[in-house]
């Protein structure tokens, strides 16, 4: 077992810092995934807040993609009956995501409808408040086939100015890439980041920007969800275990109670 792979199947196993509301009626639960709130804790943090103004409730647990990814399937599919079980019992029926990653594998095996954050900023009437940087937009591997969040992210803000990078490989991270070692893998990334020259890379998976950051361009990437929501964060790969490991003891999952509205509302239970 190589060092990715045995790093990345212990902890998502049986994950350590997941949280779950104690409301037991959040119909709408904003899921992060693992490397958001790993890589950007202030952009998480601001996107936690929003949604539950909303009447979200916030989840931090793992979508159990790294354990298939790296033949682990049936421990995949224990993560998977967990983490339904679990939202079933804090009322979900909308599950709501961040990680282009997340949303690919867990939308047909989930059971319950899932949908990108950029779908609900745009039935929230959400838009940048400014236009994006000149730049490139790397577009990750989940969203190469029919490119639908890019086109849902251009449509909630002016990304005129940031031209879609084009036959450019995967960061690296994939498990199908790793296994052929860890130069191999950066190599991938270094090729990315040399095609860019100068220029500011967004994209929306925070696993990618946390593999450039670690290369050495934190200061020349973003992440798309910091600058639609005005935060100027780079990824945070030196502290990315403590960040995601902090979640463990947030206290602040529970939807801000709505007036009207089918969101979610505040109530009693026991935490997932």
């Amino acid at each position: 077992m190589n060092t990715a792979k045995l790093m990345s199947v212990l902890e998502k196993r049986h994950y350590p810092f997941r949280a779950y509301p104690r409301s037991r009626a959040c119909h709408d639960i904003l899921f992060p995934g693992c490397a958001l709130p790993s890589q950007f804790p202030l952009t998480t943090d601001e996107l936690a807040r929003l949604c539950r103004e909303h009447g979200m409730g916030v989840v931090y647990d793992c979508c159990g993609k790294p354990l298939e990814d790296w033949d682990e399937n049936r421990s995949a599919e224990r993560a998977i009956a967990g983490l339904r079980r679990r939202l079933s019992r804090v009322g979900c029926t909308r599950l709501v995501l961040a990680c282009p990653n997340c949303l690919d594998y867990l939308e047909p095996r989930l059971g319950v409808p899932c949908i990108s954050i950029y779908d609900v900023f745009a039935e929230w009437g959400l838009v940048a408040a400014r236009p994006f940087r000149p730049g490139l937009l790397f577009v990750p591997c989940p969203d190469r086939g029919g490119h639908s969040l890019e086109h849902k992210i251009r449509s909630l803000g002016d990304l005129s100015s940031v031209k879609t990078m084009r036959a450019v490989p995967c960061c690296g991270l994939r498990a199908d890439v790793a296994k052929h070692g860890p130069k191999f893998a950066q190599g991938l990334g270094e090729r990315i980041m040399r095609d860019a020259g100068d220029r500011v890379v967004y994209t929306y998976c925070a696993s990618c920007l946390g593999q450039f950051a670690r290369l050495g361009h934190g200061s020349s990437v973003r992440h798309v969800l910091s600058a639609l929501l005005g935060i100027d964060e780079e990824p945070d790969a030196t502290h990315a275990l403590a960040n995601r490991a902090r979640r463990r003891f947030d206290r602040l999952l529970e939807p801000i109670p709505q007036d009207v509205g089918p969101g979610c509302r505040a109530g009693d239970g026991a935490r997932g």
